[in-house]
């Protein structure tokens, strides 16, 4: 092999041989990586870097690929760079740090394996926190103020509800809205005006009222149990009277035409009718023009 080699240098040739890098040998022995490969050079036994060869790395327009395994749970993980010998490197890097896939990385970052668990920030530390935060991602700063970006985001969601992948998430959304709502860890429901003096009317005339019953998703404005009589009270404006707005009206607050309004009220309609309950709607310019509604409508009921 050539010139006699001394301890040292056998150790070092030898760890190489044996599976080692040049990296970890100048860790190991805290000596720099040149005088490393200046050793293992001279015995010429430096391993020609082939690792790449072992990879099933595919072009892809201008990308280069392959993939890799999670250790814990399994899954492929994609390894992508637009430079081959990039994509080489990231992928053993990967391997040899043990990394996780995203959702098992997530998972060992939960409870006490999060590195900041059982830790606070201290008020500094707020301090700075809320001061490098100041004029990021407002007015022009924030992508989605730029029409082109909203307007693609809006496609890519609605092409994601048409094709039905959105489902399971809407169905989780919604079994925790109501779980929520059971639980009534909802402490407190916006109550117009109006809707106020409609319920105190109701109670002066001796009836008992629930303001806000929820059916299902759905909040009902005043409810009267001795009369099973739901009431609902609709300002012409944010439901779009009929009367005074056409179909393609687009309500700037709500962000959507007055079909679409109505649509919705007439689902919730169909909900409380189908749950059973007695209901009358009163709009705005008809209390106005009549301020006995409310009592005729009492008096319909309770026979």
């Amino acid at each position: 092999m050539g010139a006699k080699i001394n301890l040292d240098e056998e150790f070092i040739v030898n760890e190489y041989l044996n599976g080692k890098s040049s990296l970890m040998l100048e860790k190991e022995l805290n000596v720099s990586k040149f005088t490393i490969l200046k050793i293992l050079n001279n015995y010429q036994v430096i391993k020609k870097r082939d690792r790449c060869k072992s990879l099933n790395i595919v072009e892809n327009e201008d990308k280069y690929i392959t993939y890799r395994t999670c250790p814990n749970c399994g899954e492929k993980i994609k390894v992508s760079s637009n430079n081959k010998s990039i994509t080489c490197r990231n992928y053993f890097n990967a391997v040899n740090k043990q990394s996780l896939c995203k959702k098992c990385g997530i998972e060992s970052q939960k409870g006490e394996g999060n590195p900041f668990y059982g830790k606070k920030h201290s008020d500094e530390s707020k301090q700075k926190i809320s001061n490098s935060r100041v004029g990021k991602a407002t007015g022009e700063r924030n992508s989605m103020a730029n029409p082109k970006w909203r307007q693609k985001v809006s496609i890519n969601l609605k092409k994601k509800w048409d094709n039905g992948d959105m489902e399971h998430a809407r169905k989780i959304m919604s079994d925790k809205l109501k779980e929520t709502r059971k639980l009534d860890k909802i402490k407190s429901i916006i109550r117009s005006k109006k809707e106020d003096e409609i319920i105190l009317e109701i109670q002066n005339l001796g009836y008992d009222v629930i303001p806000s019953l929820r059916i299902e998703t759905k909040i009902c404005d005043v409810y009267i149990p001795k009369l099973n009589l739901i009431i609902e009270y609709n300002g012409d404006y944010w439901h779009c009277n009929p009367k005074k707005y056409k179909p393609d009206y687009y309500h700037q607050v709500k962000q959507a035409t007055a079909k679409e309004l109505w649509e919705y009220d007439k689902n919730k309609i169909d909900l409380i009718k189908k749950s059973g309950y007695n209901l009358e709607i009163v709009w705005e310019s008809d209390l106005k023009s009549d301020p006995t509604i409310i009592n005729k409508l009492i008096k319909k009921y309770d026979k």
